[in-house]
């Protein structure tokens, strides 16, 4: 009984991170259907979150396969990816990874995603990259740091 207690804590607090889970400055963006697009007005870091159990892929779709060397990124469930954009859009999708078994499915409900454009880039940022992935909120916000982003500073 007592494991089962805590399965249920760990399950609703892990939902309640999810929901509330993004740093206060950061624009919580829709997500739905099978894809996710990326608009910002000017370069921009997003924060992506893993919100089902199974480790997912996140892929760019392009028209030349070869060309997307270094565009897949998995992320572990319940993890954290930053991605600076400086495309007017950029497309992203979702592949369902789990042990012999790959799947592409629809980003919405699987990706919880926000928009950071109060984040200032540091000055060699240009172009659109993974800017840290597969992390904890915490760790991908230090590495953010380390890496000479200024990421504001919560009360």
């Amino acid at each position: 009984m007592k494991l089962w207690t805590a399965c249920v804590l760990v399950f609703f607090t892990a939902m309640a991170q999810a929901q509330d889970g993004f740093p206060p400055t950061c624009q919580a963006l829709s997500v739905q259907g099978e894809t996710l697009t990326l608009e910002p007005k000017q370069p921009e870091v997003f924060l992506i979150q893993n919100l089902s159990s199974n480790d997912i892929w996140i892929t760019h779709p392009v028209s030349e396969p070869s060309a997307s060397a270094g565009w897949s990124s998995r992320l572990e469930a319940g993890n954290w990816s930053a991605l600076t954009v400086d495309k007017k859009a950029f497309e992203l999708s979702c592949i369902e990874s789990r042990p012999g078994h790959e799947q592409q499915i629809a980003c919405e409900g699987v990706l919880a995603v926000c928009g950071w454009a109060s984040v200032k880039l540091p000055a060699n940022a240009n172009g659109t990259f993974w800017a840290g992935e597969n992390m904890t909120l915490a760790a991908l916000t230090a590495e953010l740091g380390g890496r000479g982003y200024v990421v504001p500073v919560t009360p």
